[in-house]
């Protein structure tokens, strides 16, 4: 086996080797899971009924998003053979629904506390072809020719609404766009067309139905954050290897030590000081203990104003109101901290 390396890259090469030897100071990135309050407090309803939505590929929608409804565990969802049963004994066909009285007596007799309803508005594909000067090259010689470009647009938008048995009244309410384009270009031919359409559609939908899903549901967002260690003070190392776990009570006490260790040692500077505040200002964030996770953030800004420092900061100001939304919304933790779900990238600081 040859090697083969220029001494350009061989000093490239070398230099990275030592400065990654020299380097003390390191950063981890971690993705965790957490629980957003819904856009809309509905925790006092429990029961819901999707009726088939309007529009070509309604039922598909309506399916999906009965499906979503299952999934969240949040709601008790009528299925359509119950919901078909349940019309013809109340003599009421799909169309008769759409009269408020009709939806309280039929939320009445189904034990439904809310219906949803739901029109597909547009569902469209355009291509479109085109051409524009070009220049080739053949046996190291340039021409003149043509570039073929062929586009691809999509186009979904689906209304959903949510209405209160017990009233008739609209509770909530959302038209969503979405819209995806896909080009494929090549030079003298018309490039060939090998996308799937309807698989982009099923894209669309999904997000469409995720963006009203977070309008009535609670739901898990990944947040990243940065998490120091250095030589100085190993247990900062410690504690994030815990921290990586999920095992958040773990690395308080690594991460508390270390502090203690950088307020004692007059030989540690500010700016480490201020990461191992910031390291455990955001252990306690991300176990909810948020009066002692500000504490410790607000001094980490003080003693290096960094940008990462102020952007936790506010981040975990934002969990304590999330929270109080999600204790509102019947939720008792927004914490998701398991192994599983937690990604980890350590990076060069």
């Amino acid at each position: 086996m040859r090697f083969c390396f220029t001494k350009r890259r061989a000093v490239s090469v070398f230099t990275c080797f030592f400065i990654c030897i020299l380097m003390t100071s390191c950063a981890s990135k971690l993705k965790v899971p957490r629980l957003k309050p819904a856009e809309i407090n509905l925790s006092s309803y429990k029961n819901v009924t999707v009726f088939p939505f309007k529009g070509n590929h309604g039922r598909e929608v309506s399916d999906t998003l009965t499906q979503q409804l299952f999934e969240s565990d949040r709601f008790h969802v009528l299925d359509r053979t119950n919901l078909n049963r349940i019309l013809k004994e109340q003599n009421l066909s799909m169309s008769d629904i759409a009269n408020p009285n009709n939806s309280v007596r039929l939320g009445k007799v189904m034990g439904s506390s809310a219906l949803i309803f739901g029109q597909v508005y547009k569902r469209k594909y355009t291509q479109k072809r085109s051409s524009s000067k070009a220049t080739c090259r053949e046996d190291g010689k340039k021409y003149s020719c043509r570039r073929y470009k062929v586009k691809g647009n999509w186009h979904l938008k689906v209304g959903f609404k949510m209405v209160d048995t017990s009233t008739g009244e609209i509770i909530a309410t959302k038209v969503i766009d979405e819209t995806k384009s896909k080009s494929k270009s090549r030079r003298e031919e018309r490039p060939e067309v090998t996308w799937d359409k309807e698989k982009v559609f099923s894209s669309l939908q999904d997000k469409l139905i995720g963006k009203f899903m977070r309008m009535i549901a609670p739901y898990t967002v990944y947040n990243s954050v940065k998490l120091y260690d250095d030589d100085d003070l190993p247990w900062l190392e410690t504690g994030i290897k815990f921290a990586k776990t999920g095992d958040w009570a773990t690395a308080i006490e690594m991460f508390e030590t270390a502090v203690a260790e950088a307020e004692r040692n007059p030989d540690i500077d500010e700016k480490l000081r201020a990461r191992a505040h910031y390291d455990l200002g955001v252990a306690y964030g991300y176990s909810g203990h948020y009066t002692k996770a500000l504490e410790h953030l607000k001094r980490s800004c003080t003693l290096s104003p960094d940008d990462v420092f102020f952007k936790e900061l506010e981040k975990i100001k934002q969990f304590r109101l999330d929270d109080r939304l999600l204790k509102e919304q019947g939720i008792t933790s927004s914490r998701r901290c398991n192994t599983a779900n937690l990604t980890v990238v350590t990076m060069a600081s």
